[in-house]
Order: structure tokens, then C-alpha cells, then sequence
């Protein structure tokens, strides 16, 4: 019997639902005419870049080749030369608490940048942040750049545009977004249009070089808006798309053209149903080993679609129930990610088998191989790897006879038994990854559990168990 191991992470309610789970690891399609139609891979993981700060990141922006980050409340710039990062602290204060929006426009000979956050708004000129303030504009929400224009939204539904290539806001450059009376909460420029996100609708705004007033005007309207402001990502820079978002209705939606295809599960849906403060839902993306990555995470949960395949996994830091890597950033060539709990910053890289220099625990569990209410005397599971993979020049025994864990649960996924280690084998040689007697089955069947944390190359492609049925 083939033991059946999930292409989309699938835990339920109760345990006993569950269709398996991915933890820390994703599928690939396999090569035409592999043994296993897909690949079970590590998750990239994150080397050290450098250190912004003394606390935690608020957002980050790339201008030209100089990397802006806020952490606490002060702002840093990061260069790159070669191997080597130089990180300065500007001058001044960023106010407020929470992730920032952080935009620039194309303003020579200087790119002018502003900063948003809780409790107003801060401009850097001359490596100094500093208040900023303009008569015309109210209390804000959210901050952007698009076509030489900053754009910022407010609670009453109001978006109001910058003149071009400048800070200066007139006092008839807005419009409202009138198409539901729902306010907004966000600003998001995609592709050759500007996304006013509101609590239950989205509206499209193009460019179309209006003399006075607001540059845009409005076109298609979707019937569904944005769950929290930080709930969205795609439109970064570096980032193809599409664009993902946890829309109103507590779905998670990706825009097709101009359809909100809904891709999230129901249990994806009760985790974020679950989840009372909304400004606690921030997505993310990054690029890895060929795969399109967005991460939504929460103080409780981590949850990471890949864009390439269509299939859910899950994120998680050894000893944490979430993944402790913030925010996403293209910057000198790499993806960066920030440490939620201090100023680390870190490359995403996909050959990289730890996290932050700690264990990066891949994990896979199968679907509850069952014929109820059937039992089944298992005399062998035997599991497919590709083996071999120690280093004989790497670390002893971690990476030079590297191993798997595998356990088993008869009772639906709700506690597995104590874990048998096989050998992956030292470098080049060949062994069989096989478990014995493991004896019989419940009605609820049997669900398997493959752990790898060892930093060696893993690639899993699928397992098999043998034995006799039993009447019922």
C-alpha cells in the first residue's frame, strides 16, 4: 500500500481530520520519469546578513543601491560592497509603534522619502528623519508611490495624491472612494494601477494624467476588501506577483486579471477568523530555488503558499509556534528577511539547511492510511530518500552520517510513539530506510511522521507499507 503524503498542508479542527501536514519543507514537481511524481524539499533557509538596531524591524525599503530599515525608532541605511554590509544610523526619531509604510518618489537630484506609522508621518532629508506635517492633509493610514505621486489613505475613505515628484499636498488633490461607504485601509500600487483596499471593497484606479485634482480615475470595483492593513503582498519590487491578500470575508484571495480567486482552505480560514487583532496578519513575500513564496504570519501561526506549485505549507522556528523571520526585501541581489525579536537580518538562501544557526526541523506527515473500520498488521514501511547525502568533510555526526526520525500514530494524528532514527547514508553510499513490525493498526488507521533536522541536503519522494488486513 502506498502511504499517501499531502501536496498541501492540511492540519483540521481536530486532529483526527487532518489530511497531513508540511512543516518547514515544500513539493516540487519531480523530473519526467522519476520514481515519485513530486519532491519533498527542505525549506530555504536564512544565513546572517548583518545588524540594524537594538530591537525589533518595522519595515524596510530599498532606494537605488541604499537599503532603509526602521527598527525601534530610529532609521539605519545599509550598503553592500562585495561580502561586507556598512550600516549607518541616521539622525532623528521614527514615532509611533508597529510596522511602518515607507515610501520614495524619483525627485532628482535626491529621492525624497517618507515614513508612516501609527502616529503620524517622518521625512529623511540630509541622513536626518524629521516630522512631517502638511496643512491639506488629514490623519492618514497608509502611505505609497506610484507614477512620480505619494498617495495616502484615511479611515473616512479619502485618498489624497502628492504633487508630482514632490512631498506638497493641494488641497483638491484627493478623491473618496465612494463605490461602498466603507472607508479604506490601505493604498497598493500594482502593475499600472493604484488598489484603494476598504473594509468590504476594493477599487482600481488608473493613471490617466487628469490637469487638476487627482491624477486617476476610477474603474473596475470588487465586492470584497482587506481583512487588516499588513494583510497583503506582490506588489513588491523585485517580486513578480500576483497579488495575495486575506480579503474581507476572511478568505485569502489571489487577483486573477481582475478576479479575487479565493485559494485559502477552510481551516486556513477559521486560523484567521481566530485571530482578533487584525493588524496582527502580515504577508510577506520572497523568491527561493525558483519558487514564489508569500507568508502569512501571525503571533500564533505561520502559513506559506507557493505561488509556483499552488499548495500550502507551514513555517515554524525550532522551540516557537511561528516563524520568528519578519517582512521580505529584495536588496543587493538577495531576499532578506528580518528577526521579529531583534536587529539580525538575514538572506534567504535556499542551500542553506539551518535557520539563524539553529535547526531547521523538516517535517512530513502522511494522510491516516485507513480502511475502515479495517485494521491492518504492518510487517514493513519502508520510506524512499534520496541517500547518501553526508558531507565527509562536514560536521560530525550532523552532517557526516546525517539520519531521519520517523514515528507513527494509530490514533488519528493526535500523539505519535517514540521515533526510530535510519541512516541517510555517508556520502555516496546507498541504504534502505526501512521500519519492522510495527504492528497492527487502529480503526483509525495509521499516519506516518518523517522528520529530518540534520542540515544535509533532503530530497523525500514517498513511502510504502506491507501487511495484512484484518477483519473487522
Amino acid at each position: 500500500m502506498q502511504i499517501i503524503f499531502p501536496t498541501s498542508t492540511a492540519p483540521s479542527i481536530n486532529p483526527t481530520e487532518n489530511g497531513g501536514r508540511l512543516i518547514n519543507c515544500y513539493i516540487e514537481q519531480a523530473p519526467e520519469g522519476s520514481r515519485s511524481q513530486f519532491l519533498y524539499r527542505r525549506a530555504p533557509g536564512c544565513d546572517f546578513a548583518f545588524e540594524a538596531g537594538l530591537t525589533a524591524p518595522r519595515g524596510a525599503l530599498l532606494v537605488g543601491v541604499v537599503l532603509y530599515i526602521v527598527n525601534g525608532d530610529k532609521c539605519y541605511t545599509a550598503t553592500k560592497a562585495g561580502d561586507n554590509y556598512t550600516v549607518t544610523a541616521l539622525g532623528g526619531t521614527v514615532g509611533g509603534d508597529g510596522p511602518v509604510f515607507i515610501a520614495h518618489n524619483m525627485r532628482q537630484p535626491a529621492n525624497q522619502i517618507l515614513i508612516h506609522h501609527s502616529s503620524g508621518i517622518e521625512k529623511i532629508e540630509s541622513g536626518v528623519v524629521t516630522p512631517f506635517t502638511d496643512g491639506d492633509l488629514p490623519a492618514t493610514n497608509s502611505l505609497t508611490f506610484q507614477d512620480g505621486y505619494f498617495f495616502f489613505t484615511t479611515a473616512f475613505g479619502q485618498c489624497f495624491n502628492s504633487e508630482l515628484n514632490n512631498t506638497d499636498v493641494k488641497s483638491d488633490n484627493y478623491i473618496t472612494a465612494e463605490a461602498q461607504p466603507d472607508g479604506l485601509l490601505r493604498a497598493i500600487p500594482f502593475r499600472r494601477e493604484l488598489l484603494l483596499f476598504g473594509d468590504s471593497s476594493t477599487e482600481f484606479w488608473q493613471n490617466v494624467g487628469n490637469a487638476t485634482g487627482f491624477p486617476y480615475s476610477r474603474g473596475v470595483v470588487l465586492n470584497v476588501g482587506l481583512w487588516g492593513p499588513y494583510a497583503v503582498a506582490g506588489h513588491e519590487a523585485s517580486f513578480p506577483g500576483p497579488l495575495i491578500w486575506v480579503a474581507s470575508d476572511g478568505t485569502v484571495r489571489m487577483l486573477d486579471g481582475y478576479s479575487p480567486d479565493r485559494i485559502s482552505t477552510p481551516h486556513i480560514e477559521r486560523l484567521i477568523d481566530g485571530e482578533k487583532d487584525r493588524t496582527k496578519l502580515r504577508a510577506s513575500v520572497h523568491n527561493a530555488a525558483g519558487h514564489q513564496f508569500w507568508v502569512l504570519k501571525s503571533d500564533n501561526w505561520t502559513l506559506v503558499y507557493d505561488i509556483s506549485t499552488g499548495g500550502w505549507s507551514e513555517r515554524a522556528t525550532i522551540g516557537k509556534k511561528t516563524w520568528r523571520m519578519a517582512f521580505g526585501v529584495y536588496a543587493f541581489n538577495e531576499w532578506l528577511v528580518f528577526d521579529e525579536d531583534g536587529p539580525s537580518v538575514y538572506r534567504i538562501n535556499e542551500r542553506s539547511r539551518r535557520e539563524a544557526g539553529k535547526p531547521l526541523v523538516m517535517d512530513i506527515r502522511s494522510t491516516q492510511q485507513h480502511n475502515f473500520p479495517a485494521r491492518t498488521a504492518v510487517d514493513r514501511a519502508s520510506f524512499d530518500f534520496v541517500v547518501g547525502v553526508g558531507l565527509d568533510r562536514g560536521i560530525s555526526p550532523i552532517e557526516t552520517t546525517p539520519r531521519a526520525s520517523i514515528s507513527w500514530s494509530d490514533d488519528g494524528g493526535v500523539t505519535f510513539g517514540n521515533a526510530l532514527l535510519r541512516d541517510l547514508g555517508t556520502q555516496g553510499e546507498f541504504v534502505a530506510i526501512d521500519i519492522w513490525r510495527t504492528g497492527l493498526t487502529s480503526r483509525l488507521g495509521r499516519q506516518w511522521r518523517i522528520q529530518v533536522s540534520d542540515p544535509v541536503e533532503v530530497s523525500f519522494l514517498g513511502g510504502s507499507m506491507f501487511g495484512e488486513g484484518r477483519a473487522v
